[in-house]
């Protein structure tokens, strides 16, 4: 699951100052002083990721301004300097301030966590990628790619072109995500956060740090959506739209795929708000990342995808582009429902109404597992068939390990990990046809498994593409060796040049 930017509505600077009471954290509330028209000024074109103007503005200022100081440090984390917001706020006047307070935390959290990255840059395209692990290095081409690829379909979509170079930190695990963006290290473990999109830049974990890997591309263009977004309404879109609208144009920028709306979003909210699992749109908080469970964060997704997805429909393709350039001009938040009866023909509370009456007659056949807040009976069971049948094949004892595997995937028959490991045994007992059929229908699975892919790549091979399944692995689980190595025994290697040196990573560093 993705986070949006945590943070107060992109208020003008001197309402946000004014908006500004007591800190819960006991820091008392300073006044800033100085050049407050200078500042605000440099806020909007760093929140817009204009770093370049907000730098021309900032030029010369007098280091004795605390409201141009705090520009400056805000500017320096949008350009990466971490260690240099970090000095900037220790100074007391920056310090004893609550805005000031928080924006040092983060500073020197991404100070700590980037203090021996590897960055890679691609000055000709413009995009930075930072590496906490210096092994992922083999990713940063595809990155490259899928971000420029991203950045081109949000201009064409949305009206909005983020400008470059576009910055992109791949990290080791949720404790960094969280110290280098702000998100609480208990919410990104409670909802599954993988990435944030925050501080100009987005933030991801490494496909190597989870399991099974997760779709880490089209997390990139989730992720840089929200940017695309805070830079198009100047950080004064609400949640629901941010997060409807990254939903939305996650998969855009490639091809559609089979299961890329599955479960359905309709059929998940309309579920979800059945179970009482639901949020009002405008009542989520200041990020789904931060709802109190992952089946509610499951429905809130659900709901803001479905919202999104239905207005954009009824209203037309171009009322969403209308809408982030009229954003831009607003400066109450409640202006937000007008903005949008300015760009559609009804104010949001209608299309709320609309929206239900259209969610009411949704189809709910959702498989029973995917429920929201279901759980899979015999869950007890299933997991120690998998680790059972995982220690024998290890020990390469792969008839046991395809009898264990086999009562797991009688369990869970479609879940697409279960086939993929009774496949794998198969295989070692060189039955090609038993395995072949757990890997042909992609509507035999539930969900996107990277491996799932590699196999049927190699054992259904398409004469017309036969490099989709393992392009299609990729973007799913890079780091797998299976999976980057396109199922070729060692030392063979990928003959993409780019997928043999993701293959070599993947074996050189296991998970």
């Amino acid at each position: 699951m993705n986070a949006r930017t945590i943070g107060k509505f992109g208020l003008p600077l001197a309402a946000l100052l004014a908006a500004l009471g007591a800190s819960d954290t006991g820091v008392a509330r300073v006044p800033l002083v100085g050049d407050l028209g200078r500042a605000e000024r440099a806020r909007d074109a760093t929140l817009e990721l204009d770093v370049a103007a907000a730098r021309t503005i900032l030029e010369g200022a007098d280091n004795a301004d605390t409201a141009l100081a705090l520009e400056r440090a805000r500017l320096a984390l949008y350009e990466g300097d971490c260690d240099g917001a970090a000095t900037l706020l220790a100074r007391p006047d920056l310090a004893s301030r609550p805005e000031g307070a928080d924006l040092g935390d983060i500073a020197r959290g991404c100070a700590r966590a980037t203090a021996a990255t590897v960055t890679v840059r691609d000055d000709e395209r413009g995009v930075i990628v930072r590496l906490q692990d210096d092994d992922d290095r083999a990713l940063v081409p595809v990155i490259v790619d899928v971000a420029l690829r991203s950045r081109s379909m949000l201009a064409k979509e949305l009206g909005v072109e983020l400008p470059l170079p576009l910055r992109i930190d791949l990290v080791r695990d949720q404790f960094t995500l969280s110290a280098m963006t702000g998100l609480p290290e208990q919410a990104a473990q409670t909802t599954g956060t993988v990435a944030v999109a925050k501080w100009g830049r987005v933030t991801m974990i490494s496909p190597r740090a989870t399991t099974s890997g997760y779709a880490w591309l089209d997390t990139l263009a989730h992720e840089l959506t929200h940017l695309a977004l805070t830079r198009g309404t100047r950080d004064k879109a609400p949640l629901w739209l941010q997060e409807g609208v990254a939903k939305r144009q996650e998969t855009r920028w490639r091809e559609k795929e089979p299961l890329d709306d599955f479960p359905p979003a309709d059929a998940v909210a309309a579920v979800g708000l059945d179970k009482g699992l639901g949020v009002e749109l405008d009542k989520i908080g200041p990020s789904i990342a931060m709802l109190p469970s992952a089946e509610q964060a499951q429905v809130a997704f659900a709901e803001v995808a479905s919202f999104v997805r239905f207005w954009a429909r009824e209203a037309g393709e171009e009322a969403l582009p209308q809408l982030v350039l009229r954003l831009k001009t607003i400066d109450d938040p409640n202006d937000v429902g007008r903005a949008i009866g300015e760009v559609s023909t009804a104010d949001f509370a209608t299309w709320i109404k609309r929206w239900r009456a259209y969610l009411a007659t949704a189809p709910r056949d959702l498989p029973a597992e995917l429920e929201p807040g279901a759980h899979p009976q015999n869950l007890k069971e299933i997991a120690k068939r998998i680790r059972l049948g995982e220690l024998l094949q290890a020990r390469g004892h792969s008839k046991a390990a395809s009898i264990e595997r086999a009562r797991a995937h009688e369990l869970i028959p479609h879940e697409a990990t279960v086939r993929c490991h009774l496949a794998e045994s198969l295989l070692a007992m060189e039955d090609k046809p038993g395995a072949a059929k757990l890997v042909e229908r992609i509507d035999d699975i539930h969900g996107r498994v990277g491996r799932w892919h590699s196999l049927n790549g190699l054992l259904h091979p398409d004469a017309t593409d036969p490099d989709k399944p393992f392009r299609l692995g990729l973007a799913l689980d890079p780091l797998e060796p299976a999976v980057a190595c396109e199922e070729k025994p060692v030392p063979e290697l990928p003959k993409d040049a780019i997928r043999a040196a993701i293959c070599e990573a993947a074996r050189r560093v296991p998970r």
